[in-house]
């Protein structure tokens, strides 16, 4: 006699928050805050559409960057993170690949005819997240290759307010605050790994932390935030007379808050590195946010104060969904 076992019928619910999860949208106020930066930038021929399909890039190009790397990453996070949706089959892999790639296209085919030089860009950051697939075996180099493409945000948001610019058009203040998003997020990617180490070596990825140990490693992950906010401090002192003192204020208001958040994050990672990564990398992920809101504050110091609540609120709400994996 063979009884057969009954699979529990997964539910609409299961099946939604899955693919929120699949897609991270608690990272949302990560890309945009360095979208909004990019958008600091003086207007050439900025229309509606231009902005909104910018904004739709910068909000959902973290969740676009995350899926491939998942897909890539399945044999490391069946360790590491067993209760994301392509591990337990919530989600088949290659379908929310799939899905996720056609969504992108979409919104790139609309961007081909509303702002082409957007489309451009956008081909590059997908371009930047297959080079990080491959490179993040390499020490040192995954880190720096993702910063690097995650802060395309920066450079999609001031093409998205200058498409009539030519596609290196972009001023120069936008390329340092671009340069210093990527060393912010070059930073985040390195303090990530710490929570991944089992995985990364079964699965052959050499990161820092499983390369030279994660002492050595956590002393490391100190120089990135303290070069991005260093820079920043430096940058705002030299142009305090362009910037006005109301944009002083709340520039630095959010940037010691950031440097607050960024201090607490790395003597919980240097004290424990290998028992409270994840307390570690969410206090990093706040800073971050924080110190994006502060590089736009210099040039916008209402919007990005307003913005701050709404974003760091959202962001609270939902890194708590991911308190019980451990895994932001």
């Amino acid at each position: 006699m063979t009884v057969s076992r009954l699979e529990p019928a997964v539910s609409t619910r299961d099946l939604l928050v899955a693919w929120a999860r699949m897609w991270r949208l608690h990272f949302v106020p990560f890309s945009l805050s360095a979208g909004l930066v990019g958008m600091t930038a003086p207007p050439v021929g900025a229309s509606a559409a231009s902005i909104v399909i910018g904004l739709l890039f910068c909000t959902l190009g973290y969740g676009v960057g995350v899926v491939m790397n998942d897909w890539f990453d399945r044999k490391a996070d069946a360790v590491n993170a067993p209760d994301r949706p392509f591990v337990t089959g919530l989600i088949n892999p290659h379908v929310g690949l799939g899905l996720t790639l056609a969504l992108s296209t979409a919104l790139m085919l609309v961007a081909v005819v509303v702002a082409p030089t957007l489309a451009l860009w956008s081909v590059i950051a997908i371009g930047g997240h297959l080079v990080y697939s491959w490179t993040k075996r390499i020490p040192m180099l995954g880190n720096l290759v993702n910063g690097v493409d995650m802060a395309l945000f920066t450079v999609l948001g001031a093409v998205a307010v200058r498409p009539d610019a030519g596609w290196l058009d972009i001023p120069a203040v936008t390329w340092f605050q671009t340069a210093l998003v990527a060393v912010a997020f070059s930073g985040f990617c390195l303090v990530g790994y710490f929570k991944d180490i089992e995985g990364d070596r079964v699965a052959g990825y050499r990161t820092l932390p499983v390369a030279i140990g994660t002492r050595a490693s956590s002393w490391i992950a100190v120089v990135f935030p303290v070069v991005a906010v260093v820079a920043a401090g430096a940058a705002a002192v030299a142009g305090a007379d362009r910037a006005g003192a109301y944009a002083e204020v709340v520039f630095w208001a959010l940037l010691v808050a950031s440097g607050l958040g960024f201090t607490q994050s790395l003597v919980t990672l240097i004290r424990a590195p290998e028992t409270r990564a994840y307390e570690a990398l969410v206090w990093f992920i706040r800073a971050t946010t924080l110190f994006f809101l502060s590089l736009g504050a210099l040039h916008r110091p209402t919007l990005f104060l307003v913005v701050a609540v709404p974003m760091m609120a959202y962001l609270e709400l939902t890194l708590r969904a991911t308190q019980s994996s451990r895994q932001a």
